[in-house]
């Protein structure tokens, strides 16, 4: 119950601050609307008095009763305006302001999320849960007004019954207590049943868009694994389905027990009424009013277990939502405003002293490690697959943090900069690119925001990442969309001009530091000189970083640096490593006898 308090709290906040004159608005007329039935029932029971008094006595003028009559009339016609205002048309009236407003609070607050905090697998998947559920705050806005305008109508009801008997008012009490008990109880186990439907629904996710991916999809279709894939997501969606069965036959239940306790207590005060009526302590009028007053009561209790179900489960969300925000480090502004924006003198850029660094609980990925990069260098990082390549650009860039050791860029520590500054001097291509279901200029421009619209700079871009010759067989040139996930005129592109691509897009940020991580893993060898070719005459004094399992390329660099087992093994230029017939000699040696044949035309 504490976290859910909190939740609710924070949801509140956040909600006045995204739109306040909505939530107090629609707050304030459904508590209006919902004292307007209690009101009712003192014009009813007038009514039904002085009609019953003409009728038995004879005396008084019926024309005295029609004035009260157009009133109780006028405000029953203005009360069914009340019933309309329930958690499934709030929730429409509020989408746009809170599910829209939340999520544009979270991508917010995402972006002061460091990247090497948000690169981690943990954070990444929680980070997936909390921006599914952007719903979650107007399931609290709008049920949390419905269920308030009905708690406020229940005690208007407690009001009226308290005014006709003190025994009438305590069965009623104590039937309204029962029935939010039983709610509250429900929603805490509805809660342990979410946070489990929401673990098997991620596996069943995962399952169900595998056919839907091309890859994938002509990956199952060649190895007919397609009954295999049917049978794992069977087999998590089951789950689902028997977790989703117990949640509503738990409210089934509920609701019967709820009827029952309401035909106990119709019962209860049935009898009593009789009593007094024989008794000669009740009149009918006050008998019908006792009746519209426990069918009122029952109406707006049975209505709160819809919006309390409704409820729990936006702060169910809103829970994990507000945990994340305030578990996960963010960038502090004020602190961050602190620091420099500028990088120290020198001629080193990156700098890394006895680093070390290890996924999760594995063998050390990098250990020890001790590197210097020059400005206006051409460096290349080469090695066997898992040599921690990658891993060690991705430590340059900040994305991720090394478990020891110390990282300076231009001399200074990372954390002595402002957030985001080395993103802003470093440009970066990394083997597992993404092209994005924009136009050719768009996935192109991207890589440089502010000039987009510079087509001149886009085709430079594009002509620097071997990428121009593509426009000639696209019907739209530059326009021309990329993939078909909504325009099915789009176009697919093959791995290799998929890649040339993504590396036009590094060359289009145009920064001072360029990193290309395995950027022609899907080119053919004289596209792949060309590719490495072209970024080396193309870097002009900038300091390039070029990363690659296959060492060809390697002798167009300034320096060579071969990783193995988590450190450096070798370093220098081509024809010195070469001639120590080392590590690097072998590979390259192990790697060019397959493009050698013969005298007779076979591979040796």
């Amino acid at each position: 119950m504490g976290n859910k308090l909190k939740a609710a709290a924070w949801g509140t906040r956040l909600a006045l601050k995204i739109n306040k004159p909505m939530i107090v608005f629609w707050l304030l007329l459904s508590v209006l609307l919902a004292v307007l039935p209690a009101v009712i029932l003192f014009f009813y029971r007038s009514i039904l008095g002085q009609i019953s008094v003409f009728i038995s006595a004879g005396t008084g003028s019926f024309n005295a009763v029609i004035p009260s009559i157009l009133i109780m009339g006028a405000i029953l016609t203005v009360s069914g305006i009340s019933a309309r205002l329930n958690d499934d048309f709030l929730y429409m009236v509020m989408f746009d302001a809170y599910y829209l407003g939340l999520e544009e609070t979270m991508m917010d607050s995402a972006q002061r999320i460091p990247l090497s905090e948000l690169s981690k697998k943990k954070t990444a998947d929680e980070y997936f849960a909390v921006i599914s559920r952007c719903g979650s705050l107007t399931d609290l806005t709008s049920s949390g007004c419905v269920l308030i305008s009905k708690l406020v109508g229940i005690v208007s009801f407690l009001a009226v019954a308290l005014s006709i008997s003190a025994f009438i008012f305590c069965i009623t009490l104590a039937y309204v207590v029962l029935s939010i008990a039983l709610n509250l109880f429900n929603s805490g186990k509805n809660q342990v049943v979410w946070s489990v439907i929401r673990e098997h629904l991620h596996h069943a996710d995962y399952f169900e868009k595998l056919p839907q991916n091309g890859d994938t999809a002509k990956e199952i279709r060649i190895y007919e694994a397609a009954e295999g894939i049917k049978k794992q997501w069977n087999k998590a969606y089951a789950k689902v389905e028997e977790m989703e069965m117990r949640k509503n036959k738990g409210r089934a239940r509920l609701n019967t027990v709820l009827e029952t306790g309401f035909y106990i207590f119709m019962g209860i005060i049935l009898l009593y009424c009789i009593s007094a009526a024989g008794a000669g302590r009740m009149g009918p009028d006050t008998i019908l009013m006792i009746i519209s007053l426990c069918a009122g009561t029952a109406a707006a209790v049975s209505g709160i277990s819809r919006s309390w179900h409704q409820l729990d489960y936006g702060l169910y969300g809103l829970d994990i939502q507000r945990r994340f925000f305030s578990n996960t480090p963010k960038v502090d502004p004020e602190e961050d405003g602190k620091k420099t924006d500028e990088p120290g003198n020198g001629d080193i850029i990156f700098e890394l002293k006895n680093v070390s660094f290890a996924y999760n609980d594995e063998a050390p990925v990098l250990d020890n490690l001790s590197l210097r990069i020059r400005k206006g260098e051409t460096l290349a990082l080469v090695g066997i697959n898992g040599a921690g390549k990658t891993t060690l650009i991705k430590i340059l860039l900040g994305l991720l943090k090394p478990d020891s050791g110390e990282v300076l860029f231009m001399g200074k520590p990372y954390d002595a900069y402002k957030h985001g500054l080395i993103n802003r001097r470093a440009g970066a291509f990394f083997q597992d690119f993404y092209l994005f279901h924009f136009t050719v200029q768009e996935n192109v421009g991207i890589g440089n925001v502010g000039q987009v619209e510079n087509e001149q700079m886009v085709l430079e871009a594009m002509d620097k990442g071997g990428a121009l010759p593509l426009l000639r067989k696209l019907p739209g040139g530059l326009t021309t969309m990329v993939n078909r996930n909504v325009e099915k005129a789009g176009v697919v592109f093959s791995g290799g001009e998929g890649q040339r691509i993504a590396v036009s897009r590094t060359h289009m940020s145009d920064k001072e530091i360029l990193i290309f991580d395995e950027p022609s893993s899907m080119l053919d060898p004289i596209a792949e000189m060309e590719q490495f070719s072209q970024i080396r005459n193309t870097a002009g004094g900038r300091t390039v970083i070029l990363v690659s399992h296959r060492i060809s390329f390697a002798r167009l660099a300034d320096r060579i640096v071969v990783l193995s087992g988590g450190g450096i093994a070798e370093q220098g230029v081509h024809d010195e490593l070469i001639n120590r017939n080392g590590l690097y000699a072998q590979f390259f040696h192990e790697q060019a006898q397959w493009y050698k044949t013969d005298s007779s035309g076979d591979q040796p």
